[in-house]
């Protein structure tokens, strides 16, 4: 028998042990955290906003559950995320995740590993990360708590975003939810970030999904992939006309070569095939889901039929007037790799060092049971050249029809008013501005609800940089007026006109047209809006360094110390400031977009030529070249082969597209033919910007101009069926 005074004792040690148990567990819990490796390689990149994400992660010391998550959350952080966001906002999407997961019927039915990939994430896509999940949570919460299912609630949701934006096309950068919100309207993946945002603001699981390119027509299309009661569905985002699984594209997807869904982090479990990982994401080949789809096998051997291991294969579809490559595989040690595509044709390419080899795929379901093997064999000097007929039309026995719009039924009246609200508010903010300041409500309305705040700035700007206010305001994207405050928009016009003052004093002028479209204006390519002028001019200003001359030498300096860091299919790309931070850049891109803005800063005129991949800098009299990554070569139009067939007088090639010439439409270029680039022998690129031209329109002969270079004229001809017979001529040097 144990006496009392024994078991005193006993329950003190037990006691405690179970404290030293505790506090060793709180102490090396991270020993046993999946992410705890990851997670310290992101904070050794994240600069000096580390000190933040840490914070972050102290916060949940005392819940393992939710320090698991952070450490999720933080371990998939892409670079600009890293760089950018507070303890406070990673905080507000981590809690109120967990709130939605506590408040909601369904909440506790989520599996963790789909609440970490599918409800948790505070990104969709590429957009700016900005927080919205309490905001959304609050507005949506009565909303589904009225709901009697699941599928009720998704199809709520998905009726609030409709009352919030509707479909038009923007531009090339992604909106955040937010800036949909404001403005009214975004295209396809905009309204996927909303819809998406949204149904996780709830605790409902939901991804993008996308066709990265149509083989029946051009472009793309992406929607929302959501899960009910365990099994995924899609929906069209933000548009109500339709239920779950039943959209406008029911019928078309069923031709699609490729389905991509998107999940964050890395999905070890996935209810499809994996397609491939870039970093913080995991692609998921959700093709077979959606249309016919067959697996093939790749064998890639050297010149002498030798397998090639560890070499990149690139799958292309054909879109608009050129190949887009929708995915890509590695061979395995046999020089194999394998992907499961639905009907239709791909071109298959590889390289290997000056070796290439080219291959079409064509699977028609009916007609063939799966898609034959391909093998790729190297060839020196080898050139896609040739005419080529790409099929995909098939017997589709189920043959989805597209179904009605529920908005041309019995609901319309209902949809039409949601709509008409939206647009009220819109048209009040336009009047506003019209009332306010009518010589300049154009450019101020393209704000959106965002007007408030440009005219604020307006009303609260000094009076000697109004001028440039009210310029920067006129040529600014509707995007970027969506999203910027007032006192951003008054520092960019102050510190632009100082800047160009202390050009002036070095003696360095230039008409008020440069200054406005090359030192004045924020935007420099397709990257994010951010507030980059006042703290670049502060470090990196004329005044302070001596003359154009020095700060040129600094920049190089600068640009030698950047290191790469990893960017997945996630995240929008760092600003300048935060490459300035961290020291890091994912890609030459954006050291350009960072050397036109510190450049721009210092009042000197810049401008990137992304498809050359340099800038150039205006000296007072001519415009020269600057090679970020050439530490000795500013202003030497000869510095590489690229850039003395750029500077040099260009090619000019001739040329009929004969099926056009008894049809009465002309063609057009990116729809008809194009001139594309063959980057590194395996995938094309179609040039948008270097390339001018013209037909003639009595004998229909086309006259373009090119840097000299190796170019290929691509040209299509599609039939009855839109199916494209491609031809691929090499042009150029």
């Amino acid at each position: 028998m144990i006496s009392l005074k024994n078991i005193s004792y006993i329950l003190a040690a037990i006691y405690f042990c179970a404290s030293l148990c505790a506090c060793s567990t709180k102490n090396n819990q991270d020993k046993f955290s999946p992410y705890s490796a990851s997670t310290t390689k992101i904070l050794e990149t994240s600069g000096s906003n580390r000190a933040q994400l840490e914070s972050f992660i102290s916060r949940y010391t005392e819940n393992p559950e939710k320090r698991q998550a952070a450490q999720f959350l933080v371990s998939n952080l892409p670079p600009s995320d890293r760089a950018a966001l507070s303890a406070k906002e990673l905080s507000e999407n981590l809690d109120y995740a967990f709130l939605a997961r506590e408040s909601t019927e369904w909440g506790k039915d989520i599996s963790w590993n789909d609440f970490l990939h599918y409800v948790l994430p505070h990104r969709v896509s590429q957009e700016k990360a900005v927080s919205w999940r309490e905001q959304f949570y609050n507005e949506l919460l009565p909303i589904v708590a009225e709901c009697t299912s699941m599928e009720e609630a998704v199809l709520a949701v998905n009726r609030w975003c409709f009352s919030k934006t509707g479909f038009k096309s923007t531009q090339r950068w992604d909106q955040n939810p937010l800036m949909t919100i404001n403005r009214g309207w975004g295209r396809c993946e905009e309204a996927v970030i909303l819809t998406v945002c949204a149904l996780r603001s709830v605790g409902i699981p939901a991804r993008q999904a996308m066709v990265p390119a149509w083989q029946h027509s051009n472009d793309n299309h992406t929607w929302t992939e959501v899960q009910v009661d365990g099994k995924w569905h899609y929906i069209e985002s933000a548009n109500p006309d339709y239920g779950l699984d039943h959209a406008w594209f029911s019928g078309s997807v069923r031709k699609a070569p490729l389905v991509i869904s998107y999940a964050y982090g890395n999905a070890s479990s996935t209810d499809y095939p994996i397609l491939g990982r870039s970093f913080g994401c995991t692609l998921i080949n959700t093709t077979a889901r959606y249309a016919p789809a067959s697996r093939t096998e790749v064998l890639v051997l050297d010149s002498k039929g030798n397998p090639l291991p560890e070499t990149k294969i690139f799958f292309s579809v054909l879109n608009y007037a050129s190949f887009r490559p929708v995915a890509s595989k590695t061979t395995d040690a046999e020089g194999k790799a394998d992907i499961t595509l639905g009907p239709g044709s791909v071109l298959i390419s590889a390289a290997n060092g000056d070796n290439s080899a080219y291959s079409g795929s064509i699977w028609i379901p009916g007609e063939q049971a799966v898609r034959s093997p391909v093998m790729l064999r190297m060839q020196p000097d080898n050139k896609p050249e040739g005419t080529i007929s790409f099929k995909f039309v098939y017997n589709d026995t189920i043959k989805i029809p597209t179904p009605p719009k529920n908005s041309e039924g019995a609901q319309k009246t209902e949809f039409d008013s949601i709509k008409n609200r939206r647009l009220q508010n819109l048209s009040g903010m336009e009047k506003s501005a019209e009332f306010a300041m009518p010589d300049y409500a154009p450019a101020i309305a393209n704000s959106g609800l965002n007007t408030p705040q440009v005219m604020l700035s307006v009303s609260t700007c000094p009076t000697a940089n109004r001028n440039s206010l009210f310029k920067s305001i006129s040529i600014m994207p509707a995007a970027d007026l969506l999203t910027i405050t007032d006192s951003e928009l008054i520092e960019n016009a102050l510190f632009s006109d100082l800047a160009r003052q202390e050009a002036e004093s070095k003696s360095l002028k230039y008409p008020d047209n440069i200054f406005e479209l090359y030192v004045l204006n924020p935007r420099i390519m397709y990257e994010q809006q951010s507030s980059w002028r006042k703290s670049i001019h502060q470090r990196f200003n004329l005044t302070k360094i001596g003359g154009l001359e020095k700060l040129l030498k600094k920049i190089r300096k600068f640009n030698t110390g950047i290191s790469t860091v990893q960017r997945g299919a996630l995240g929008n790309s760092l600003s300048p400031v935060y490459i300035l931070d961290t020291g890091k850049a994912s890609s030459l891109a954006e050291i350009c977009i960072l050397n036109t803005a510190i450049l721009r800063s210092a009042g000197i005129p810049a401008r990137f030529l992304d498809e050359q991949g340099w800038i150039e800098f205006y000296d007072g009299e001519n415009w020269k070249p600057f090679y970020p990554l050439l530490t000795d070569q500013t202003g030497n139009v000869n510095a590489t082969s690229e850039s003395k067939d750029f500077y040099s007088n260009w090619q000019t090639i001739k040329f009929k597209l004969p099926y056009f010439e008894n049809n009465k439409r002309e063609p057009q270029y990116f729809k008809d033919f194009s001139v594309s680039k063959l980057i590194d022998k395996t995938r094309f690129q179609i040039i948008e910007k270097t390339v001018q031209g013209k037909m003639n329109h009595e004998d229909k002969t086309w006259e373009i101009s090119t840097p000299h270079g190796d170019y290929y004229l691509i040209s299509v001809q599609r039939n009855t069926q839109n199916e494209p017979t491609i031809s691929v001529h090499k042009i150029g040097k």
